[in-house]
């Protein structure tokens, strides 16, 4: 689920880093104050509108959510069947529409199905919210943000590396994947125990080709003296421009309005 830096020339390209992640905080704040689906399909029109301006295909987001599918799909029936009604403010989600067992013994709620809703909706989201910050800030804006942020170095070293690592991760797995087929592994097995030992063929040589890199990764690092000193010296220095108080101001203002409809007007309530 990670899309990897593409260089661009949008205004969310040119922005500064910390505008950006605040901006990323913001839509995941406001996407966990509304319970209503329907406000959560604004938030997710919001941020397939920023995936598309940026150049990042909706049809790669959605190949990211669909393996999810099953457990999203899991999750909305669960929360169907055992948020009881009088957790919902709004009679019309206190209504059940049907009963699974004879008695009227655990019932299906409109807010539970809607709940359930919710939570796919958000997790979209937040996918795609992440894919934009994520394709649109290089690892020396992310290096220099956790600098920014007094975040120790070796921490820093360690998210920055697995950020770069994440796409060249993905591709030997497809790789793998396209060997194996080749000498006719079958990826079909039979309910979960099945499904987990089909995919062995790919795990095992993933796992053995991650030792690898990192084993390749910590000589190279000690080759060039890494850890020699405590001093952390950035390669640029970036300053905040007239366009990211202006985008600062714009989602300060976008989260105070969410923040006064949910709090004050009691929208998105189920």
């Amino acid at each position: 689920m990670f899309v990897g830096y593409a260089p661009g020339d949008t205004i969310i390209h040119r922005l500064d880093v910390r505008t950006k992640v605040l901006g990323f905080v913001g839509m995941i704040a406001v996407s966990f104050m509304f319970q209503d689906p329907v406000y959560q399909l604004a938030i997710v029109a919001a941020a397939g509108f920023l995936a598309l301006w940026t150049g990042i295909p909706l049809g790669r987001i959605g190949r990211m959510i669909i393996p999810l599918l099953p457990i999203v799909v899991s999750i909305i029936l669960l929360t169907g069947f055992t948020f009881a009604p009088q957790r919902f403010e709004q009679v019309s989600s206190q209504k059940i529409l049907f009963y699974l067992f004879p008695g009227k013994r655990l019932g299906a709620s409109v807010g539970g199905f809607l709940l359930g809703t919710t939570f796919l909706l958000r997790l979209w989201s937040m996918l795609m919210a992440s894919s934009v910050l994520t394709s649109t800030t290089s690892l020396e804006d992310f290096t220099q943000f956790f600098l920014k942020m007094k975040v120790p170095a070796e921490i820093s070293m360690m998210i920055t590396t697995a950020l770069r690592f994440i796409p060249i991760l993905d591709k030997k797995r497809r790789l793998i994947l396209e060997a194996q087929k080749a000498r006719g592994t079958k990826f079909n097995g039979q309910g979960i125990t099945g499904s987990i030992r089909s995919y062995l063929p790919i795990m095992i040589p993933l796992f053995i080709n991650s030792i690898l890199m990192a084993n390749s990764l910590s000589m190279a690092m000690l080759n060039r003296g890494y850890g020699r000193t405590r001093a952390w010296t950035p390669n640029c220095q970036k300053s905040l421009a007239l366009r990211d108080f202006r985008a600062m101001f714009l989602i300060v203002l976008a989260m105070m309005g969410a923040i006064f409809a949910r709090f004050k007007l009691h929208l998105g309530v189920l």
